[in-house]
């Protein structure tokens, strides 16, 4: 009779075992950088449908070389992982993105997790000064005419990065108490949530709209109108730029063709990053 109930028992045992293997959510986030490779092309930057701030014209070609990206954005797992802190306000949740890094805070994670793979580190680091190496083979910042080629989707770019143009709160993290004639009202979580929530773009990137705003490597200046080929801005400024939206911001902000910036050292609850690599 105790054997009968000990084979019961176990039997149950691996009956719930097996159900809940099926029954765990796929965890996103790993201590390696998945990345996704972007083709070259040739694109229309800037504000195509004449909608946004007077920042993001002239409208101008650009082709940008084929490169690397991270398919999500970089998450405190994996900032804690690399440098072993995590600056982040959320932090209840380690496959949000990170936030609360500056802009200088990010190329020295980028060196980092190139020194930690055995590449070869893109930016030379003294104190506030930093110069890029932009032929390495480790990991960096994308330049803004990368991410917004990318954001897009490549050549033939949807309003918004998740290759959609309509924003819905069901499918991108943003203010959706806001009302735009591109956006459905909705839900405003007022934070940031599980990279990978919802749907890619075309080119397999997630969250690249909302979130957190995403640094870039290029200091913030106003567009050239000729055409450019690999463009990688200004070599001074006081300001380095920031795309995408977050949580925080209205659907304005979250187009792909929408331009912020912040001074290199200051730190935001909606600011994060992604990486790049050749």
């Amino acid at each position: 009779m105790q054997l009968g109930k000990l084979s019961l028992y176990i039997a149950l045992v691996l009956v719930l075992v097996s159900c809940s293997k099926w029954e765990l959510p796929e965890k996103v986030d790993l201590t390696s950088i998945e990345m996704v490779n972007i083709p070259g092309g040739t694109f229309e930057m800037g504000d195509t449908r004449n909608e946004g701030n007077p920042v993001e014209k002239p409208v101008h070609t650009v082709t940008v070389s084929g490169f690397k990206m991270g398919k999500y954005e970089i998450t405190q797992n994996q900032y804690r992982t690399v440098i072993g802190t995590n600056p982040s306000s959320f932090t209840n949740c380690n496959d949000c993105p990170v936030e609360q890094a500056s802009w200088l805070d990010a190329v020295a994670f980028c060196n980092a997790l190139s020194d930690r793979e055995g590449k070869q580190k893109v930016y030379t680091i003294n104190g506030t000064t930093v110069t890029a190496n932009l032929s390495a083979n480790g990991y960096r910042l994308p330049t803004e005419a990368e991410w917004e080629y990318a954001a897009g989707g490549g050549s033939n770019r949807t309003r918004f990065g998740n290759g959609k143009d309509i924003a819905n709160p069901t499918e991108m993290n943003f203010n959706g108490l806001i009302k735009q004639s591109y956006s459905v009202v909705g839900e405003d979580r007022a934070k940031t949530i599980k990279v990978g929530s919802f749907s890619p773009n075309a080119l397999g990137l997630y969250d690249i709209s909302g979130n957190v705003w995403e640094w870039c490597g290029d200091w913030y200046d106003a567009y050239s109108s000729g055409a450019q080929t690999n463009p990688t801005g200004t070599a001074t400024g006081s300001f380095r730029v920031l795309r995408g939206g977050s949580w925080r911001d209205d659907p304005t902000g979250c187009r792909v063709a929408s331009r912020n910036s912040n001074a290199p050292s200051d730190r935001n609850g909606n600011v994060g990053f992604r990486v790049v690599s050749l």
